[in-house]
C-alpha cells in the first residue's frame, strides 16, 4: 500500500512505460547473463512499480491465456535475443528497437478519448460501410490493403465503395479520374510509339497504365456474376491494391463493405486500410485496425473471444487509473488475471457520478426483467419505478414540473388499471396516452388567470426559444436552466441562444422560418413544371433544389453569418447532380457543399433554383412572379391587388416577339402600370434564368436574353450581379423585413403596431453591428414581446 502513493506512480495522462517493464522482464530472464537478483530489485533500479512488473513478467513468460491479439506482444518479446556476454549490463540496439515497436503495436488498439479498437469491434450488417481514409501529402500511389487476419481467407470479399481523393480543397470522384488518365495515358503511350520519340517518365506512365487497366476490369464486376455498384470493385483478402492517384492530392478515403451475399460470408474476418506509406502484410493481423465479420457467425464467436481476452489483460479505457492495478495484485495474491484488470466494484468507484448513476439503474432494471413474471413481493417496487418513468415522461411531454395533483390522477389511473386486471406494462401504457392526449402536451399552454402584462414563466421561457430556434422540445441543458429560474439572465440567456442555433437543430429554422417567408417549404413535393417540357426536373434533382436552400439556410443559422448573405454570398451548397444541372465544374460526390459560385451567376438565395422554379409558370418564365416575388419577400412592399377588369397577358406569338415586349404593351394599360412599373424591372433582371433555374442566353422564342432594367425612379441595372447590387441600396428594407417576419414567426402571431420599437430595434441592431444572425435573434428573445405575456 506504500508502493501506491509512491510519488513514481503514473498518474493520468503519463507515459504508462511498457517498454520499461517489458526491458525489466527481458533483464530478468536472461538474469543469468544480467546478474539481476531480483524482481524487486529490477523494479527499484527503474523506479517501477513491482506489482506492475510481477504483472507484466506473469503475462509474458506464460502461453495463457491463449489469444491471437496476446501474441502479438507476447511472442515478439519472447524472440528478443540475449544479450551479449561482452556486455552483460547493456540493452542491444536490437533489443531497444523490438521493444519500442511491440509497444507501438500494442498502443495501436487504441483511439482517443480512450475508446479501444477492440472494444469497438463489429458485426457487418449489410447497411453500414466501415471507412478507410488517409494522408497522401502528394505522393503519387495509395495502398488499399485487405488482410485475413492470418487465419485463411475463406469468405473474405469486401467491396471497395466511393473512393475519393482531396486535391486543393475539393474531393473528387476517383474512379472518374482514373478513366480520364488512362485514356490520356494510352493515347500518349500510342503517340510516342508511333512518332517513335522517347516518351519522358515512360516507366512511370506504363506502371499507372497497368494499375488502371486492372482496377477499371473490376470496376462493378462481382466474380459470381450478383450486381453491384458500377462505381465499386469487389476484393478477396489477402491483397493489396496498388492506386495511382493524381499529382498534388492530399488525402484518399474510401469505403469498405462486407460482402454478406458469398456462400462463405460465415467464415469471413477481414480488415481493410488505405495507406500511401508502405503496406502492411495482408497475410498476418494487422495492429489497431478494425475487424469485421458476419454477425452471428462462428468466426465472430471464435475471433470476439480473442479481442476479449486482450480486453481482460488490457481494458484500456480506464488504464491510466493504476493503482487499482496494485489491489489486485495483492488482493488476489498475485493471481490476478490480467495487467490491468479491473472488478465491476472498482470500476463503479472509477466512474462519473452520471455514470454511476446510469449503471445503478440498469442494476434495478435488471432485477425486474431477469425471470419470466414478476414475482409478488417486487410488485409495489415495480409499480413505483413505473409511476417514477411516467411522471418523468409527463414532465417532458408536458414541459414543466407536475403538481402535486396532476401525480395523484396519474397515479389512479394506474392503479385503475391494477384494478381492472391490466398487467402493468398495460396499465402504465393507460397512463401515457392520458398524458399525450393532454392539452399540456398539444398545446404550448402559459397561465393566463390574472389580466395583465406578466413575466413568462422559466419553463414557459425554455419552451418558447426551444419552439422558436428547434420547433422542437426543450432539451436537458434548457430544462435545467428552467429549473435553476436562471434562464432570464441575460449571460444565460445570450449563452443558451448561442448553443441552440449552434445545435444541429437549428437547421429546423432553417426549415420552417425561411421556407415560410421566401416561400419554399414544401418545394420537396413541388409538381408544377411541365414535365414534357422540362424532363431533366426529376424528383432526385427537385429535392437537390430543396436541399440546397435548407442546407443555405442552415449555413448561416448555425454559422452565424451576417444577415446580408441571404442575398449577397458569393456561395451556394451543390453536389454533383446538382452541379451539373447549374453548369458548374469540378464538383463530385452525392453529398451537399459548400461552393465558391459567383462567376457562375449564382449565390444566396437570388440564384437558387428551387426559387427561381417557385416563381415561374410550369412551362414559362414569370419577370411578373418573380418581381412580385422580390417585393413582397425580400423589400417588404406590398402592391394592391389587380384590378377585376385588368387585361390578361396576350400569349400570342403575334402579339410580341418576346414576353418583354407582351409584358411592355400590357404595362401601357394605366391601371396596369401602377403595380407593374415596380414589379416589371426586378423580375426582367432575372431572365437569364429559365422556368426551372438553368442558365440561357436565348429565350423560347429563339431571341437573345434581355436581362436589363430601369425601375420608375431611374435606377438602372442588368442581370443578377445588377440585381444585387440595387438590393444592397435599399438593404435598410430588407433588415425591416427580416425583424418583421422573425418577430411573428418568434411570438406566432400577427405582427402589431406595438412591435414597431422592436423591429426598429432590431433593424438598428443589424446595421450598426455586424449584421449576424445571432444579434437579431438575441434582440428578440430579449425583448419585452418575448419575455412577457399580455393576458387579455
Amino acid at each position: 500500500y506504500q508502493e501506491m502513493s509512491a510519488p513514481h506512480l503514473p498518474k493520468d495522462g503519463e507515459d504508462l512505460r511498457e517498454a520499461d517493464y517489458m526491458t525489466a522482464c527481458w533483464r530478468w530472464k536472461y538474469r543469468e547473463i544480467t546478474g539481476a537478483t531480483s524482481l524487486e530489485a529490477l523494479a527499484k533500479e527503474g523506479n517501477l512499480v513491482l506489482a506492475f512488473l510481477e504483472n507484466w513478467w506473469s503475462f509474458l513468460q506464460k502461453a495463457e491465456p491463449k489469444s491471437r491479439f496476446l501474441d502479438l506482444t507476447r511472442l515478439p518479446w519472447n524472440a528478443l535475443p540475449a544479450p551479449s556476454s561482452q556486455d552483460p549490463h547493456g540493452i542491444p540496439a536490437e533489443v531497444k528497437t523490438s521493444i519500442e515497436a511491440i509497444q507501438t503495436q500494442r498502443r495501436s488498439w487504441l483511439l482517443p478519448k480512450t475508446w479501444t479498437v477492440q472494444r469497438a469491434q463489429q458485426d457487418a450488417d449489410g447497411i453500414k460501410p466501415w471507412p478507410m481514409d488517409t494522408p497522401v501529402n502528394g505522393k503519387r500511389w495509395v495502398n488499399v490493403v485487405f488482410g485475413d487476419l492470418g487465419d485463411g481467407n475463406k469468405g473474405d470479399w469486401a467491396f471497395l465503395e466511393n473512393p475519393e481523393f482531396q486535391r486543393k480543397g475539393k474531393w473528387e470522384g476517383y474512379f472518374d479520374w482514373l478513366a480520364t488518365q488512362h485514356d490520356a495515358d494510352r493515347k500518349a503511350i500510342e503517340a510516342a510509339t508511333t512518332s517513335g520519340q522517347p516518351l519522358q517518365n515512360e516507366a512511370e506512365l506504363r506502371e499507372r497504365l497497368a494499375a488502371a487497366e486492372t482496377l477499371l476490369d473490376m470496376l462493378g464486376k462481382h466474380p459470381a456474376g450478383l450486381p453491384i455498384d458500377p462505381k465499386a470493385v469487389i476484393v478477396q483478402a489477402p491483397r493489396v491494391l496498388r492506386l495511382p492517384v493524381p499529382e498534388g492530392t492530399d488525402r484518399f478515403k474510401a469505403k469498405g463493405r462486407l460482402d454478406l451475399n458469398h456462400p462463405d460470408a460465415e467464415f469471413a474476418t477481414i480488415q481493410w486500410l488505405a495507406t500511401s506509406d508502405t503496406p502492411p502484410d495482408p497475410t498476418q493481423i494487422i495492429p489497431g485496425v478494425l475487424t469485421i465479420w458476419k454477425r452471428s457467425s462462428k468466426a465472430n464467436q471464435v475471433t470476439m473471444g480473442d479481442f476479449n481476452q486482450m480486453k481482460s489483460v488490457f481494458p484500456d479505457s480506464l488504464e491510466r487509473r493504476l493503482e487499482r492495478v496494485s489491489q489486485n495484485f495483492y488482493f488476489a495474491e498475485g493471481k490476478g488475471p490480467g495487467v490491468y484488470y479491473y472488478n465491476d466494484i472498482q470500476l463503479r468507484d472509477l466512474i462519473t457520478p452520471e455514470q454511476s448513476t446510469f449503471l445503478k439503474q440498469r442494476l434495478i432494471d435488471w432485477r425486474f426483467v431477469r425471470e419470466k413474471s414478476l414475482p409478488k413481493n417486487m410488485a409495489p417496487e415495480w409499480d413505483q419505478q413505473a409511476l417514477e418513468a411516467v411522471f418523468e415522461f409527463a414532465s417532458r411531454a408536458w414541459r414543466r414540473p407536475l403538481l402535486d395533483e396532476e401525480k395523484e390522477k396519474l397515479t389512479a389511473i394506474y392503479k385503475d388499471g391494477i384494478a381492472k386486471e391490466l398487467d402493468r406494462e398495460s396499465a402504465a401504457r393507460e397512463v401515457l396516452v392520458r398524458v399525450l392526449v393532454s392539452p399540456a402536451f398539444l398545446f404550448k399552454l402559459e397561465q393566463g388567470s390574472e389580466p395583465g402584462i406578466h413575466p413568462v414563466q422559466p419553463w414557459e421561457l425554455a419552451s418558447r426559444l426551444s419552439y422558436f430556434l428547434w420547433s422542437s422540445m426543450p432539451d436537458a441543458p434548457l430544462r435545467n436552466k428552467a429549473a435553476q429560474n436562471t434562464l432570464a439572465k441575460p449571460e444565460v440567456l445570450q449563452a443558451e441562444i448561442k448553443r441552440m442555433l449552434s445545435d444541429e437543430r437549428a437547421t429546423a429554422l432553417a426549415r420552417e422560418f425561411a421556407g415560410q417567408w421566401f416561400e419554399f417549404h414544401g418545394f420537396d413535393g413541388h409538381l408544377k413544371v411541365d414535365a414534357t417540357k422540362f424532363p431533366e426536373f426529376t424528383p432526385e434533382l427537385r429535392q437537390d433544389l430543396y436541399q440546397e436552400v435548407v442546407a443555405f439556410f442552415t449555413h448561416i443559422i448555425r454559422n452565424n453569418r451576417p444577415v446580408r448573405e441571404i442575398l449577397e454570398a458569393d456561395y451556394t451548397f451543390l453536389n454533383e447532380r446538382l452541379a451539373k444541372f447549374y453548369g458548374i465544374p469540378k464538383v463530385q460526390g452525392s453529398e451537399l457543399r459548400q461552393c465558391k459560385v459567383d462567376q457562375y451567376s449564382r449565390g444566396g438565395i437570388l440564384g437558387m433554383g428551387a426559387l427561381l422554379t417557385k416563381t415561374s409558370y410550369p412551362h414559362r418564365t414569370s419577370p411578373v412572379l418573380r418581381g412580385s416575388w422580390l417585393l413582397h419577400n425580400v423589400l417588404g412592399t406590398p402592391t394592391p391587388p389587380p384590378p377585376n377588369d385588368v387585361p390578361k397577358l396576350d400569349e400570342s406569338v403575334a402579339a410580341a416577339k418576346t414576353l418583354r415586349e407582351r409584358l411592355e404593351r400590357h404595362r401601357a394599360d394605366q391601371a396596369c402600370s401602377v403595380c407593374h412599373d415596380k414589379i416589371d424591372p426586378l423580375g426582367f433582371a432575372l431572365e437569364s434564368f429559365d422556368a426551372i433555374g438553368r442558365l440561357r442566353t436565348v429565350d423560347d422564342s429563339g431571341a437573345a436574353i434581355d436581362n436589363s432594367a430601369r425601375t420608375k425612379d431611374g435606377h438602372a441595372f442588368a442581370g443578377l450581379p445588377g440585381l444585387r447590387t440595387y438590393l444592397q441600396g435599399r438593404e435598410p428594407e430588407f433588415y425591416t423585413l427580416f425583424s418583421r417576419k422573425l418577430i411573428g414567426y418568434a411570438l406566432g402571431r400577427t405582427v402589431l403596431p406595438s412591435d414597431k420599437l422592436l423591429m426598429d430595434e432590431m433593424r438598428e441592431t443589424l446595421t450598426k453591428g455586424d449584421g449576424t444572425f445571432s444579434s437579431a435573434v438575441l434582440a428578440l428573445v430579449q425583448s419585452r414581446q418575448f419575455e412577457n405575456r399580455k393576458n387579455e
